[in-house]
């Protein structure tokens, strides 16, 4: 009887479940072994590994176990209630696809964004990644400022002259560079410059980037503190 059998072991390698798996299985009634060896060991034959396939199946478009069990005790399932799980399902793949599709090309744009720097300050690479996923739609929605329509060329070119110029502004914050230096003036002319290429309002900010005054933001409290007496110097001078 045992030569057609299959144990627990040879099971979950022939159908890539685990052991772990088919026990529990076993134990809530959904399958259980025809037969077993001396000393507990479970033996399964071919109607176990056809059953198994009908589970893999039918969990694979979405019925839980317990719906499962109720299934497999029919020889027969209405059409609506397979299809109604396989287009839950499909709507289900499909926001997994543009999920995945919008992190692949979020992380293109950030290393396109950064490639031009051989040392990246952490915080301001987490904030432009984290912006790019999960933050940008509400971002813009709650915003004030009306951002320019652009190319994904002409957003990509943006981004790093953006990231060009925080990396910048947080170098001479760290090296306590005056805000009336020639470096400081010379960064606020391009910011200003970039802001009025991109963004349409009277507020500092960035095509995807930052504004600074949000509670999340690439900069420290001494590099904002930086930018404010910067902006404040150059409008003192004007």
């Amino acid at each position: 009887m045992e030569r057609n059998m299959l144990t627990i072991g040879e099971l979950a390698t022939k159908t890539e479940v685990t052991i772990r798996t088919l026990r529990y299985y076993d134990k809530i009634g959904l399958l259980s072994p025809r037969h077993y060896k001396e000393g507990g060991h479970r033996l399964y034959q071919e109607e176990d590994v056809m059953r198994l396939q009908q589970i893999q199946s039918l969990k694979l478009i979405g019925f839980s176990l317990k719906e499962i069990k109720n299934l497999l005790d029919k020889s027969s399932v209405e059409q609506e209630t397979l299809h109604i799980a396989i287009d839950s399902k499909l709507a289900h793949l499909k926001e997994e696809r543009d999920s995945i599709e919008k992190t692949i090309s979020a992380l293109y744009h950030i290393k396109t964004v950064t490639s031009n720097h051989q040392n990246i300050d952490l915080r301001l690479f987490c904030f432009v990644l984290y912006s790019l996923l999960w933050d940008e739609r509400e971002k813009h929605s709650k915003s004030e400022l009306s951002i320019q329509n652009f190319t994904e060329e002409e957003r990509t070119k943006l981004d790093q002259q953006y990231f060009t110029l925080y990396t910048e502004l947080k170098y001479l914050a760290e090296e306590d560079i005056s805000p009336s230096s020639s470096q400081a003036r010379h960064l606020y002319s391009n910011m200003q410059d970039l802001v009025k290429r991109t963004i349409i309002g009277d507020k500092f900010s960035s095509t995807s980037l930052v504004i600074p005054n949000e509670i999340f933001n690439p900069f420290t409290e001494k590099e904002l503190r930086f930018l404010k007496s910067l902006t404040k110097h150059q409008k003192d001078q004007s």
